[in-house]
């Protein structure tokens, strides 16, 4: 069974998960997609960096923006937007969608460092890029 096979089933855990408890909604809030899926990311970058050694950063990213899209296609069938009437959103939605995939892969590397600096990832080869020590920080306490 390959690393993508093992993340599909856990994925489908997930999927099923929040249909659950999203079956009373007939739309989701984008606030709350947004949530949803930043939850799921978290999951699948966890899972991937424990089972997936053998693969490149590179290219377990790909693998999670492939599992999270279709994540988003087989539980978001509508988002609901604001200030957006109602009959305009599914003409948008493949837009907002594109929005959304954009800024989960930024969420990504966000995630693998955070959880690096906080010890989720305890992998003594996981190293933080020491350039990001030169970013400035709101304080230094």
């Amino acid at each position: 069974m390959t690393i993508k096979d093992q993340l599909k089933l856990e994925l489908e855990k997930l999927i099923n998960q929040v249909k659950v408890q999203t079956q009373s909604a007939k739309n989701i809030a984008l606030d709350q997609a947004w949530k949803i899926l930043q939850l799921v990311l978290a999951q699948l970058v966890q899972i991937i960096e424990d089972i997936g050694n053998e693969l490149s950063g590179p290219d377990k990213k790909a693998i999670v923006l492939d599992l999270l899209s279709g994540f988003y296609d087989r539980v978001f069938l509508v988002v609901d937007i604001p200030f957006v009437p109602n009959f305009l959103e599914p003409i948008i939605h493949k837009h907002v969608k594109a929005l959304l995939m954009l800024l989960a892969g930024s969420s990504i590397d966000a995630l693998v460092t955070t959880f690096r600096n906080v010890g989720v990832f305890i992998d003594p080869q996981n190293k933080v890029d020491p350039s990001l020590d030169s970013i400035p920080k709101i304080s230094e306490k």
